[in-house]
C-alpha cells in the first residue's frame, strides 16, 4: 500500500470517529432531555375577578371585572385598558427556568422581603424583587419559591395610575381640533 492510500484510509478512520463522537455527543446516552419548566402560576385567567398592586412610595392600584369588563377602582375609577391588563393575566403561562427555595435565599439582597412591588392576582400573590446584575432578570416571589424571570411587568406596574385607564367615549369621539 503507498502512502496515498494509507492517508485516505486514515481520513476515513478518523472521519468515522469524528462522526460517531458528534452523534454520541448529541444523543448524550444516559442524560435526560431538560423538560420545559412549568407555568409559573396555575391560575387560569378567566377565574381572575380582582388585581390589586401594591407599590412603595406610589399609589396603590385595584381593578376588578365587571359583566366581564375590567374597571379600574383604586386610586381613580373608570374603565380599565384591557391592553395593559392583560399581561397581567397572561401570568399564568410565563416559564422561568431558575427557580431557587425562599429557605436558600436571603430576601432582603434581592428586595424580597419587603418587596420592591406586591401583585394579587385573586388570592395568588407575587412578590417582585430587585434584577439580577448579570441579565436584567427580575426575582419574583411566589409562595415557598423564588423565580428569576423576564423583566416584563415591573416597568407597566410602577407607571402612572392614569395610564390604565381605558379610552372613554368622549376621547374616542372627541376632535383633536377642536382642543386648540
Amino acid at each position: 500500500m503507498n502512502a496515498l492510500a494509507r492517508r485516505r484510509w486514515l481520513n476515513l478512520g478518523l472521519s468515522i470517529a469524528v462522526a460517531g463522537l458528534a452523534t454520541l455527543a448529541l444523543l448524550e446516552p444516559g442524560r435526560e432531555r431538560a423538560s420545559e419548566p412549568p407555568p409559573l402560576l396555575a391560575l387560569a385567567p378567566e377565574r381572575i375577578e380582582r388585581i390589586a398592586v401594591e407599590r412603595p412610595g406610589q399609589e396603590a392600584l385595584a381593578f376588578e371585572r365587571r359583566e366581564g369588563r375590567w374597571w379600574l377602582t383604586t386610586p381613580l375609577l373608570g374603565p380599565a385598558n384591557p391592553t395593559l391588563l392583560e399581561p397581567l393575566l397572561r401570568l399564568n403561562e410565563m416559564r422561568c427556568p431558575l427557580r431557587y427555595a425562599v429557605a436558600d435565599l436571603e430576601l432582603k439582597a434581592l428586595r424580597l422581603d419587603p418587596p420592591a412591588l406586591r401583585l394579587r392576582l385573586g388570592e395568588q400573590e407575587i412578590r417582585f424583587g430587585s434584577t439580577a446584575p448579570t441579565d436584567g432578570q427580575r426575582y419574583l416571589q411566589i409562595g415557598e419559591s423564588v423565580y428569576l424571570c423576564p423583566d416584563r411587568l415591573y416597568p407597566l406596574l410602577t407607571s402612572s395610575a392614569g395610564g390604565f385607564l381605558g379610552p372613554s367615549i368622549e376621547t374616542l369621539f372627541s376632535d383633536p381640533k377642536s382642543a386648540d
